[in-house]
């Protein structure tokens, strides 16, 4: 008997982290006996797909399906013939176009096809208007796989009660040595973005959408003692509100401590380098951030959402406040800056944390117990 195929279906022209989730779990499973995983992905007006890009460099076999708009019949019929010409026999679907076509597609051939619920933004009504949608079907898929705890009881908020829905959480990759002397690097970052080498460094990573919470971080920063605690802060990441951002920054007089550097492809670096990651999101499924920051011995402030409070253990790898909490972010901000010897502490308790419970092949086992469930009842197995 073949392999059973499995694909995971998303749309996105991105690399971001649910991206690479995807890709590094498919390399996985490609690695299990009897199993095939396969990536589908959506060609939006002319665009490249960047995702499409990184599988099909990883060896990943990748199907890449021409859209017109946000929903395009004949994208709809081209994944059914990719479906039923691979003789896909499970699907996983990522968010709202995906999970809408793919429970069509899905229930034409009769294989079974799960919600992967990551988390929702309703960043606009456009988006807020495409979650909705995209919980609607979430209701009639045959199971649902949540990447926190957090996120399983917001479906359940929704009235999504479903007696199939399990925990997965995400994964990283641990490939940094604690104990490895990275003053070179950080030397390099520093001077990449015009930071003093003795100056404590913070990043926060992630889309500049309302969703992200940075204007409370910025609100935070300026009830610090900015000018003598020597503390600079990166913001990596580019979005709708990189100009209002800026501009607020401006009037809170912390330009010179704030650095707006847009998406960057140099983490690998910038991770070794920084002090400690703040994250001040009201919103949040599993954050990839908060597991990178870990695999790099970094202790992380976070706000208390989604996922957070599954990864971050307060006051022992790092710390949680309530989400759009000033005082609150700007107290425990002032705590990291002023305490090495805990910033240290803290984050090797997060890499040990990330390296015992968050790896890829920990996520892909139980990943694989799931799939076999509906794999055997449906014969397939």
């Amino acid at each position: 008997m073949g392999k059973k195929k499995i694909m995971h279906l998303i749309a996105t022209n991105f690399y971001g982290g649910p991206e690479k989730q995807i890709v590094e779990h498919l390399l996985r499973l490609n690695q299990t006996e009897g199993y095939e995983g396969i990536l589908g992905s959506f060609l939006e007006g002319g665009n490249k797909n960047e995702l499409l890009e990184k599988a099909r460099e990883a060896g990943i076999r990748s199907f890449g399906i021409p859209m017109d708009g946000p929903f395009d019949v004949k994208a709809l019929f081209k994944l059914a013939r990719v479906v039923r010409e691979e003789g896909i026999a499970l699907l996983c679907a990522h968010h709202y176009k995906a999970v809408v076509m793919g429970w069509l597609v899905a229930k034409w051939y009769g294989i079974p096809v799960l919600d992967y619920s990551r988390g929702f933004t309703a960043e606009n009504r456009k988006i807020a208007f495409y979650e909705w949608l995209e919980r609607l079907f979430v209701r009639r898929m045959d199971g649902i796989i949540s990447v926190a705890l957090g996120q399983k009881r917001r479906l359940e908020s929704f009235g999504i009660n479903h007696p199939r829905h399990w925990v997965v959480h995400n994964g990283v990759k641990i490939e940094f040595d604690p104990n490895k002397d990275v003053q070179e690097i950080k030397k390099r970052v520093h001077e990449r973005f015009d930071i003093p080498s003795e100056a404590v460094l913070a990043i926060t990573v992630g889309r500049l959408s309302p969703e992200k919470g940075h204007r409370y971080l910025l609100e935070a920063i300026a009830q610090t003692d900015f000018k003598n605690n020597r503390t600079y802060y990166l913001f990596c990441g580019d979005g709708v509100c990189r100009s209002n951002l800026e501009a607020q920054a401006q009037r809170l007089g912390i330009t010179e401590v704030c650095r707006f550097v847009g998406f960057r492809k140099d983490m690998q670096e910038i991770y070794p380098s920084i002090d400690f990651l703040v994250l001040p999101s009201l919103t949040e499924g599993l954050p990839n951030v908060v597991l990178e920051a870990f695999s790099y011995a970094k202790p992380v402030l976070a706000t208390n959402v989604g996922g957070v409070p599954e990864v971050i253990i307060h006051a022992e790898n790092g710390f949680i406040v309530p989400k759009q909490n000033v005082e609150a972010l700007t107290t425990y901000l002032n705590k990291l800056i002023t305490n090495p010897e805990m910033r240290k502490k803290m984050g090797l308790a997060g890499y040990r944390r990330v390296k015992d419970e968050f790896t890829f092949d920990r996520q892909t086992e139980k990943l694989l117990q799931i799939y076999r469930i509906f794999l055997e009842n449906s014969g397939v197995a």
